[in-house]
């Protein structure tokens, strides 16, 4: 029988590795073990280490990828220095999550995955909407036709980047090797639940602008989609401005649907019902890569998944050229 824990060393703990990923390993303690962990910045990694209850810091990523009590290492670096962690994890053997985007740009992306075909040992790209229970509700409407054929898809991403954003003050975002800066870093997020829901679009017009000097390159990005169906959408991305309201609204000839950051609305028949989702997403993300490294589950989202995000949002910041 295989083992019932996934022994996980975690390289890099930053904002989400204590934000988004330490609630969700306190739920999952009979699924996965914290055996180490590795920062370049070790006392960071040592308080962390002591509020996760990790047993060992290791001294170096090299140092933690020897490790051979490793089943899988979970890789939280800058966008631009995943790729040769992702590779050399695999190289060892060691199953990998490793964050979302899959890379700094739509070739670097390609590049790495040609790289890592030559090993067989798992890897998942952690993109955590793609395990929302909400977004899977939506889907299967989708797929029923509860909406009937869709016209018009609105999708929308727009939050305030100042130094309030735990995010804000990362250095690697605040001087960006990567391409589109906040709003590809977060905005493969909205992408892929675009790209699942309703294919990658045929054509894509778009315009950009930077407001903001400190969130650089640019940090609002507009544009008018369509998809093979026929539909249209559009996609408005701004890390400059408040908002409250829905990240998709999606309408079709019987019904609509709204999606929250915790719910999906249907409204149908003059009337309306929302589902708030039943699970942290972080936690179906997690507990989905043990099963896939210790029961040989197949991949609910494989890095070609990710790589297609990065290029839908790629193209959308790079459509006025």
């Amino acid at each position: 029988m295989p083992r019932k824990r996934l022994r996980l060393g975690l390289l890099g703990t930053g904002v989400a590795a204590r934000e988004l990923y330490l609630p969700a390993f306190r739920k999952l303690r009979h699924r996965i073990e914290l055996v180490t962990c590795a920062s370049r910045r070790r006392a960071k990694a040592l308080v962390y280490a002591q509020d996760a209850g990790i047993p060992e810091v290791e001294v170096s990523a090299e140092a933690l990828l020897e490790r051979p009590d490793l089943d899988a290492v979970l890789i939280s670096l800058p966008i631009d220095r995943q790729p040769e962690y992702v590779l050399a994890a695999l190289a060892t053997g060691k199953a990998v999550l490793s964050e979302k985007p899959i890379a700094p740009s739509l070739a670097a992306g390609k590049r790495l995955l040609a790289a890592a075909r030559r090993h067989q040992t798992p890897w998942l790209v952690g993109e955590n909407f793609a395990f929302m229970p909400h977004v899977r509700r939506l889907e299967r409407w989708l797929r029923a036709g509860r909406l009937g054929e869709i016209r018009l898809v609105q999708a929308t991403q727009i939050t305030r980047m100042d130094r309030k954003n735990p995010y804000f003050g990362t250095a690697w975002r605040k001087d960006p090797k990567h391409v589109g800066g906040f709003v590809v870093d977060g905005g493969v997020h909205v992408a892929e639940v675009v790209r699942r829901c309703f294919g990658m679009p045929t054509r894509v017009k778009g315009l950009t602008a930077a407001f903001d000097a400190a969130l650089p390159p640019l940090d609002t990005a507009v544009a008018a989609l369509e998809f093979s169906s026929g539909a249209l959408g559009t996609w408005t991305s701004c890390f400059s401005a408040p908002y409250a309201g829905p990240m998709l609204r999606v309408f079709g000839s019987r019904a609509s649907a709204e999606l929250d950051w915790g719910s999906v609305t249907l409204h149908a028949n003059g009337k309306s019902r929302t589902y708030p989702a039943e699970r942290d997403s972080f936690e179906a993300e997690f507990e989905h890569f043990a099963d896939v490294v210790l029961a040989r589950r197949p991949l609910h989202y494989t890095p070609d998944d990710a790589l297609d995000a990065l290029a839908l949002v790629q193209r959308i910041v790079e459509a006025r050229k």
